[in-house]
């Protein structure tokens, strides 16, 4: 099943999906999106009633980790002001 898939059938809202994307554009909409379906099965497993806001915090608080644990070697290089 795809990640867009589960999003759909956990009911989670695409703004959610859409401002992630916007906030994390070095990171693909799967990935964003599984992040998102992730949380959203988890709360499920645990019986946790989630709402939309506590899935996009929980998802951007690890879409954020997933940033910062990126290691130096796999970051583009910044273009020198000179180019």
């Amino acid at each position: 099943m795809s990640s867009t898939q589960l999003i759909s059938r956990l009911d989670v809202s695409p703004a959610i999906v859409r401002r992630l994307c916007r906030d994390f554009a070095g990171l693909s909409r799967e990935t964003v999106e599984r992040c998102v379906a992730d949380v959203g099965l988890r709360g499920r497993h645990l019986g946790v009633a989630l709402t939309p806001e506590i899935v996009e915090l929980l998802a951007r608080e690890h879409l954020v980790s997933m940033v910062k644990s990126e290691p130096p070697s796999a970051r583009r290089a910044e273009p020198s002001s000179g180019e």
